[in-house]
């Protein structure tokens, strides 16, 4: 009897284990970054970050975020190849071993969406701030439909689009919780931010090319090919890099930030793109990829750290 109510029980963390995998969790710290920065951004301007907003706002944008996971997993389940999986592309492979999770994952990520709509209705009535509410609305949207019928953006050609607003949306709630508006400097400041979820988008698409053709997934890699591909990821990123720069000149922002600093820290990004389009433009580089990856991540948190410290020293 204790031998089977063992077995029980490892099989019920196996079944968590599987779960939580679904999630792909690493890509909630991305996520994590860029709405810091846009609220660090905003507390700046302000004079202070206040906490509770802070974890409020983020209680609403994460599981939006996470939902996206359970989403996209279930609506790619014929096109994922569970051999193909890297660490940041192939989805999570879960599905493919134990299809019998298919159900709980599409309902997991409508619950998650009702969470963060929920969540986000009652931001808006505490803090009279329907910008939350407008972001959580069509950030949720864009995630769900990124895979979903009948828009199934990321099939139709779009999903390089919709990531790229990702870089707009994210930061915009971080920065619409302590500010309480979408104003001029969070425009400028996303611009270069979309141009380097454009990297993010094209470096992950880059490694599942063949699953992507085989399936029917329109993606810029499918139509434009491997070398265009990297052609764009280093003219987006040197661009987001001279656009980082030129916010130097601009009326908008406090004057303690530097931002030819942020654009010296963004070159963390950009040589590294600029090295694989250089020396492998026609390759699919698993592991270019993921130094991309990283060196994104990397800049992501650099920015963020110059941002805290120029707040914490006002």
């Amino acid at each position: 009897m204790h031998k089977l109510d063992v077995k029980k029980k490892n099989s019920r963390w196996y079944f968590l284990s599987e779960v939580i995998k679904l999630g792909r969790l690493p890509f909630l710290g991305a996520g994590l970054i860029l709405y810091a920065t846009g609220a660090v951004l905003a507390a700046i301007g302000r004079g202070y970050l206040p906490p509770d907003q802070f974890i409020m706002g983020y209680a609403i944008l994460m599981p939006a975020h996470l939902s996206v996971s359970y989403s996209n997993d279930y609506y790619d389940f014929e096109l994922d190849n569970p051999e193909a999986v890297t660490a940041y592309t192939g989805g999570s492979g879960v599905l493919q071993r134990h299809p019998e999770l298919r159900g709980f994952a599409w309902k997991f990520a409508v619950l998650l969406i009702s969470v963060s709509l929920t969540l986000a209705v009652i931001y808006t009535l505490i803090y009279r701030n329907p910008a939350v509410l407008l972001l959580a609305v069509a950030g949720n949207l864009l995630g769900w439909f990124y895979s979903a019928p009948p828009a199934r953006l990321s099939y139709r050609g779009f999903g390089e689009v919709a990531t790229a607003l990702t870089g707009f949306i994210f930061p915009a709630m971080g920065y619409s919780v302590i500010r309480g508006v979408i104003d001029t400097p969070l425009i400028l400041f996303s611009i270069p931010i979309m141009l380097l979820q454009l990297v993010f988008i094209i470096n992950v698409e880059i490694p599942d090319l063949r699953e992507d053709l085989l399936g029917g997934k329109i993606t810029f890699p499918v139509r434009m090919g491997v070398r265009a591909s990297r052609r764009v990821m280093a003219l987006s990123a040197a661009a987001a890099t001279v656009a980082l720069g030129l916010l130097e000149f601009s009326p908008h922002f406090d004057p303690r930030i530097s931002f030819p600093l942020i654009a010296l820290l963004s070159l963390t990004l950009t040589v590294p793109c600029i090295y694989y389009y250089i020396h492998n433009p026609d390759e699919v580089n698993v592991r270019g990829s993921e130094v991309v990856m990283n060196s994104l991540i990397a800049f992501g948190v650099l920015d963020l750290l110059y941002l805290i410290s120029v707040l914490v020293m006002q």
